[in-house]
């Protein structure tokens, strides 16, 4: 009884998941939600070789509403020449397309009683053809108008231009003309930024950190509109100076600590006269001299943008970084065992020079220098 019990239980379940997917199926065709309809059918008797009627039945009308809908649409817009049209003639097209792709696998779909569905495609390569041939001139005459003004000096006429192109070139690739004008705005938007470095702190900056300030590796940005070289150019655009206004390096620092430390250490001794051990406890003792190291050096900088053309300053910002030199070192006297295990003992008491101060802190300026140009447009 029990076993009939589960059965009918189990069965009454799937019936109820069954009626409860086709119901769902139904809603959607009822509610316009044709492709929602049509690739859930399929997805339902991908792979098996008896097909439910219904899933065939939903698949097959979804799909005949979908193209019907899709068709009207395209049929509407025939007339239509702007842009928003053309770009929604290719959606539906698009649309449509998927729609026919993803059912031709299936053909010919039979159900499991011998009733096969009828799917009429649509031929969509005249409509694909003309609306992308008006979308392609509509972008190419108003990238061309774009041109024109950027000519005059307009860096963002310029990008806009360099924007429409690439969509003309993305459209139907491979046209000389369409990379020439991609190549010209290109170079017409791009802002040319020469980069230097200017020293008034009175102290003398490492060379090699000159020359790192002004080789700052830009490429991670990915901006296709800023151009930075540390060699000045004929057609630079701006001039961005980093002006160091004030170098301090702080004087060595020792500062020393004396503890003592002790451990219990057992040990196993054997007791005279006999074969056996026993465990005894021996407390040692050590005297730890810490000594800790530290030194800073700061340098303070303005980041100045200048306009080549108007030679107007556009971007002012102060910076500074600061590089702080820390290091311990253990000293002992006494047991070694005493000691933490982790505990490192030893070294020399060195500082780092004046020009590794100086060349760490504008190691940090870099960075102060890349977060900067994350933020500001030319």
């Amino acid at each position: 009884m029990k076993k009939m019990s589960y059965f009918s239980l189990f069965a009454t379940i799937g019936l109820m998941l069954l009626t409860s997917s086709c119901a769902n199926h139904l809603k959607m065709i009822e509610r316009g939600q044709y492709d929602k309809a049509f690739y859930r059918s399929l997805d339902r008797i991908e792979g098996k070789k008896n097909k439910r009627e219904k899933f065939v039945a939903y698949a097959e009308e979804a799909f005949q509403k979908a193209n019907a809908r899709d068709y009207g649409i395209l049929q509407g817009l025939r007339w239509e020449s702007d842009e928003r049209s053309m770009r929604e003639i290719l959606y539906r097209i698009d649309l449509i397309n998927k729609r026919q792709e993803r059912v031709r696998s299936f053909l010919p779909l039979t159900d499991r009683s011998g009733y096969t569905a009828h799917f009429e495609f649509l031929d969509t390569r005249k409509w694909e053809e003309e609306a992308s041939g008006n979308l392609f001139a509509i972008w190419m005459e108003e990238g061309d108008r774009l041109l024109e003004v950027a000519r005059d000096g307009n860096k963002h006429a310029a990008r806009e231009a360099y924007d429409l192109f690439a969509r003309a070139n993305n459209l139907r690739p491979g046209q000389p003309k369409v990379r020439e004008r991609m190549d010209e705005s290109l170079y017409l938007g791009t802002s040319r930024v020469y980069m230097s470095v200017s020293n008034s702190s009175h102290m003398i900056i490492p060379a090699r950190l000159e020359r790192s300030l002004t080789t700052i590796n830009f490429s991670e940005f990915r901006h296709r509109w800023l151009d930075f070289s540390s060699t000045r150019r004929s057609d630079d655009d701006y001039h961005m100076d980093i002006e160091i206004t004030n170098i301090s390096i702080s004087p060595e620092r020792l500062i020393e600590r004396i503890y003592d430390l002790s451990k219990d250490i057992e040990k196993e001794v054997k007791v005279p006269g006999t074969d056996s051990t026993t465990t005894q406890t021996e407390t040692v003792y050590a005297t730890i001299t810490e000594i800790t190291m530290t030194r800073e050096a700061k340098i303070n900088a303005n980041i100045v943008i200048r306009d080549l053309f108007n030679r107007k300053v556009v971007h002012h910002e102060p910076v500074y970084s600061t590089y702080g030199f820390d290091n311990v070192i253990n000293l002992y006297k006494g047991d070694r065992r005493a000691l933490p295990s982790r505990m490192k003992t030893g070294g020399a008491i060195k500082f780092p020079n004046d020009e590794e101060m100086v060349w760490q802190a504008g190691e940090l300026l870099k960075d102060k220098v890349l977060d900067y140009v994350r933020r500001f447009d030319l």
